[in-house]
């Protein structure tokens, strides 16, 4: 809650879009009120690999205002090492632990992670105690079903985390 008063406790958030929460989007929704804008979601392997990848998905300027960068992947030195580079940049980093799309589920990323708390959490671990700016998580249900215990449960960790 800290974090969030300290950037202000924005209301309007602009949350991450599939090929849409680029830098120009981004700059768009703050002149129109947006307080607070997601990147689009990197892929936390190309992110921390590829120069030519951060280069062509990651950018920002002055009227980039508080900005938090998503990443997925499925292993926390890979998305520490991802979000490394761009720590300094923005006001958080999040965990995509909600993507439902199918190239999730064979990237085994997003949603498809939920089931196994015993991964999502030292991820968020991880990066949380590596990381200089705070860490996110972006969840669903984490199953279908009436019972809504193993979310609770998962979103008891992850905040512990």
């Amino acid at each position: 809650m800290e974090w969030y008063k300290s950037i202000g406790s924005p209301k309007y958030i602009c949350a991450p879009m599939v090929d849409q929460s680029d830098l120009p989007f981004r700059v768009l929704t703050h002149k129109y009120g947006c307080e607070m804008a997601y990147t689009p979601m990197f892929h936390s392997r190309h992110f921390s690999e590829q120069e030519s990848y951060r280069r062509n998905h990651w950018q920002t300027c002055s009227e980039d205002k508080h900005v938090v960068a998503q990443f997925c992947g499925d292993d926390a030195d890979v998305l520490v090492k991802a979000a490394s580079f761009l720590q300094h940049e923005v006001d958080a980093v999040d965990l995509n632990f909600g993507c439902p799309q199918g190239i999730a589920r064979k990237g085994h990323y997003g949603s498809f992670l939920l089931n196994e708390p015993e991964l999502c959490t030292p991820i968020a671990s991880n990066m949380s105690k590596q990381l200089a700016c705070p860490v996110t998580a972006k969840i669903r249900c984490v199953n279908h079903e009436r019972d809504y215990q193993d979310t609770m449960k998962l979103v008891y960790s992850l905040q512990a985390a």
